[in-house]
Order: structure tokens, then C-alpha cells, then sequence
């Protein structure tokens, strides 16, 4: 890939050869297409990727629940460790969540900084990250449909715990505004007054 590799996606000139630090954080609303931005960088520059979602916790430890930041219904300080370690120490390992049975899986997963890594998910601005970053992106998009489609995103589970928890508790974290801290702001889902030309077709 050239130099020009990611002004495809609206992504800075010379990306991602000039990063100075090796990790990229997506963040933005459930369903922004975050995943499919990380995807797409993956396949076009062999990135790895961290995903926030990763670090879900077992229903029985969250459920009854209230909507709160730090996201009660993960393992936040897992999280934190992961990305932390990541940047100071060039490696981290943590135990992903199974969507298969889930439940955290038992077998460990190890990233290192060989290559850049993607942090991807809602929160991976959180301003104790922020620092750690070489890029910032946050992906723009529609608030308001977000429960017509984020079930599904859980594999048609949790339909009430969407409205009545996880979003609430999304925004609870967008009061903190992400997008501030974001280098780039690339439209996603929905996204209203950008240019046809600007907007980046993603649908998580």
C-alpha cells in the first residue's frame, strides 16, 4: 500500500506510515460502523484489532443492572488493562467473551504492537486512553435508529437490556463527547450534513 492507502476512507495523508504511536482507536454510537471501518483497515493493511466488545461479561454478573459509565455490563478495567499494556509494554493478553456459549472464554488471547492495532468499540476514546493514540477516529451516525437495529447486532438477545440499559448507558459515556478527542470524524450509518462525496457507505 502507498502512502495514499487510506484517502479512500477520508484518513490523514501518509496513513499509516506515519503513525507515531501503533494504536488506532474507533469509536462512536452502537452500529456507527466502527467494525466495518476496523475490518476494512484489517484486510488493507494486515492491522490486528482489539474490540471493546470483546470484554463482555457474563449475563448473571450484570443483569438488573443500572445504566452507568463505566459500562457495567463489561469488564472495564480488563479493558483499560489490555490497551494500557498495549501501549507501554507492546503486548497484552486477556481472556475475549464467547458469543458461542456466552461466557468468557477460558483460552487467553495475546496481541502485540508488531503491527498497528485497532482498538475498536464504544469508549475507546475514554480520556485515559486518549494519550496511547497515533490515531483517533470516531465514526458519526444516526442515535435514533439505533434499537431498530442493535439487537440484532447481539445475535436477537437482550432486546429489553438494549433500551433499558446498554443504550443509557452510551450515552452516559457520549456526554463525555468523543468525538471532541477524535484526529477524524468519518460519517457512518446515517450520518446527516456531510457531502455525498464525504460519506463512507458503513453498516456494521
Amino acid at each position: 500500500m502507498g502512502e495514499n492507502a487510506g484517502a479512500g476512507l477520508g484518513l490523514p495523508t501518509g496513513f499509516p506510515q506515519r503513525l507515531t504511536r501503533p494504536l488506532i482507536a474507533i469509536d462512536g454510537l452502537p452500529c456507527a460502523g466502527k467494525t466495518t471501518l476496523a475490518m476494512r483497515l484489517q484486510q488493507a493493511h494486515g492491522f490486528e484489532c482489539l474490540h471493546v466488545d470483546e470484554f463482555l461479561r457474563p449475563e448473571e454478573e450484570w443483569r438488573g443492572c443500572q445504566p452507568a459509565f463505566p459500562f457495567p455490563y463489561l469488564r472495564y478495567e480488563e479493558f483499560l488493562q489490555a490497551v494500557s499494556d498495549l501501549a507501554e509494554l507492546g503486548a497484552c493478553s486477556y481472556h475475549p467473551f464467547d458469543w458461542t456459549t456466552l461466557q468468557v472464554s477460558a483460552t487467553p488471547r495475546q496481541i502485540t504492537t508488531l503491527r498497528p492495532v485497532i482498538v475498536e468499540g464504544i469508549s475507546a476514546l475514554v480520556p485515559l486512553l486518549e494519550p496511547y493514540y497515533g490515531l483517533k477516529i470516531f465514526v458519526d451516525s444516526d442515535r435514533n435508529s439505533i434499537l431498530d437495529i442493535a439487537p440484532k447486532r447481539s445475535l436477537g438477545i437482550w432486546l429489553r437490556e438494549w433500551r433499558e440499559i446498554f443504550l443509557p448507558s452510551v450515552d452516559m459515556y457520549m456526554l463525555t463527547h468523543p468525538e471532541r478527542r477524535a484526529d477524524i470524524i468519518i460519517p457512518g450509518r446515517g450520518s446527516r450534513g456531510k457531502s455525498a462525496e464525504m460519506i463512507y457507505a458503513l453498516k456494521d
